[in-house]
């Protein structure tokens, strides 16, 4: 059995090839770029997790590292990322929209370079620019591309690097040993930095690997090449973390703890009723193509395709059961599109020749394949789009309630009636009044933490982060009652910990696990309308 979801084909190297080149890099260019001066988009949702980003990349900036200097269930790729565009920025809030623009531009030539021999032109553009438009199009996804948000980053980081995987792992055996080890080191990088991002990630890839070999891309000039990337890339991340894998696994078990307490059956429910319709589409398009081919080419690959698009599906939903997301399937619209090319190469020429209503048909399916990505191809992009219009020109500015710390200042943030505590104006009043208390009782030198998910003041304020605490504190996902950091590696150097009135998001779990810790270790030195302020005994 054989199925080749890409093809092997050179687009040239002379002056066509060039030019090529120069339009992709041109489009590719304009999405960075864009995605540069977005910068912080002006926030609609979720504006609590633009201090995730900011406050750890703050930390990796200042040189704190995940699992030595503070518990995080993720790994140290989004930060480190976040922090180079701390670095391009002078520590600006614009560093998330560098950050992403810079990282957006590495993946997306990557995959241009591994999809080299894979597929055409036309289908190869489309999709390294899907890529990038995953990556920097600044909304959650599943939520809307009106909502615009940097929440949850880091699953567009590990989308897009699961498509790098998938692009190099469902072709055929590259033309020449060196592509193949190329290839093969390709995906061992890729598997290393999503075990560094996300386990949930990295336990996808290892799925899409697996599939690759039972597919017969087993050779060893493969298998070479990914040991040797998923090793190096391995022991540079380890390198950078002191070599303490014991850190990095026990904050894993925490996070694996942690995220158990709150899964549901019934959220499971919802989301799978909520994506049927793609599941359905998704094997008909799969069967209709096994047809396609199976009446053309006597290298048919039977019922593979069909199995391939549950299989992407079924990925697909592992992602969006563990995440806080509830529809959007990068996976299946790559899969679509590649499905799409593959039948094309095989058909293409029958297509042209005959007229007769199974053809009608069959090009009727190849279509809807091509449409089913386009749709979220320009969805990622209205995203953007959406981001740089409303940085350019805010709606209703003049009514926001802006941050009084000047490097906040270019932060806007809308009202959310869903979510009122972490959004607009309450969120903006629940840090300006954090950051006015601080400033009467602390001294420039007090590391501050915050019992709330997130700790908006070291950034805020430019101020060192107390080593210790977590990148972010939310009950029975980041912590539990049975899987916590201890108070002593909770409150860690901390000089001064607030304790919010009217919290941006519920502290019940933390109340619970380190209220008696923090009267232990601190005492109440101050007070206004929204905060009490703790100084270490």
């Amino acid at each position: 059995m054989r199925c080749d979801l890409t093809n092997p084909s050179r687009d040239g190297y002379g002056a066509a090839g060039q030019r090529r080149t120069v339009l992709f890099l041109a489009c590719l260019g304009a999405v960075c770029a864009a995605a540069a001066y977005v910068g912080a988009v002006p926030t609609r949702k979720f504006g609590h997790d633009l201090f995730f980003l900011l406050d750890n990349g703050w930390r990796v900036f200042n040189g704190q590292r995940p699992h030595i200097d503070f518990t995080s269930p993720w790994g140290a790729l989004s930060f480190l990322v976040v922090g180079a565009g701390m670095a391009l920025s002078h520590g600006s809030v614009n560093a998330i929209g560098y950050a992403n623009a810079l990282f957006a531009f590495v993946l997306s030539l990557w995959g241009y370079r591994l999809s080299r021999h894979a597929v055409s032109f036309v289908p190869r553009l489309f999709i390294c620019l899907y890529l990038a438009l995953l990556l920097v199009s600044p909304y959650s996804l599943g939520w809307g591309a009106l909502n615009s948000s940097h929440a949850m980053y880091y699953n567009r980081y590990g989308y897009v690097l699961l498509g790098l995987l998938m692009i190099e792992a469902f072709r055929r055996t590259a033309v020449t040993e060196w592509e193949e080890r190329f290839g093969g080191a390709s995906t061992g990088v890729v598997a290393a930095l999503l075990l560094f991002l996300k386990a949930n990630y990295f336990g996808v890839a290892l799925l899409m690997i697996a599939a690759s070999f039972l597919l017969g891309r087993r050779s060893q000039a493969r298998l070479t090449g990914m040991t040797l990337g998923f090793f190096l890339t391995s022991l540079a991340f380890l390198t950078y973390l002191d070599f303490d894998a014991a850190a990095f696994y026990h904050d894993l078990q925490l996070a694996a703890g942690a995220r158990a307490m709150s899964f549901s059956y019934k959220e499971l429910l919802i989301k799978l009723s909520g994506n049927a319709v793609y599941l359905l589409f998704i094997v008909l398009l799969s069967w209709q193509s096994s047809l396609t081919v199976g009446r053309q080419d006597n290298d048919a690959p039977g019922f593979t395709y069909v199995l391939l698009g549950f299989f992407f599906f079924a990925l697909d939903m592992v992602l969006l059961c563990s995440n806080q997301q509830f529809t959007e399937l990068p996976l299946t619209v790559l899969y679509s599109l590649l499905l799409v090319v593959e039948v094309h190469r095989r058909s293409g020429s029958k297509f042209r020749a005959r007229k007769k209503a199974p053809f009608r048909v069959e090009r009727l399916a190849l279509v809807a394949g091509a449409t089913f990505f386009f749709v979220s191809f320009f969805t990622q992009f209205y995203g953007l789009a959406y981001g740089l219009v409303q940085k350019t020109w805010p709606s209703d500015s003049s009514s926001l309630v802006r941050f009084t710390e000047p490097r906040l200042s270019p932060l806007l943030m809308y009202d959310d009636s869903s979510e009122p505590n972490s959004n607009g104006k309450r969120y903006v009043n629940y840090i300006n009044s954090g950051i006015r208390i601080l400033l009467e009782h602390s001294r420039p030198s007090d590391k501050v933490l915050t019992m709330d998910m997130m700790n908006p003041f070291p950034y805020s304020m430019g101020r060192s982060a107390p080593r210790g605490g977590m990148a972010a504190a939310t009950y029975n996902y980041t912590f539990s009652d049975g899987h916590r950091p201890s108070e002593a590696w909770y409150f860690g150097d901390a000089d001064i910990v607030m304790v919010p009135k009217r919290p941006a998001s519920p502290i019940d779990g933390l109340l619970k696990n380190y209220r008696s810790g923090l009267d232990r270790r601190f005492f109440l030195a101050a007070e206004s309308d929204m905060w009490f302020l703790y100084k270490r005994r």
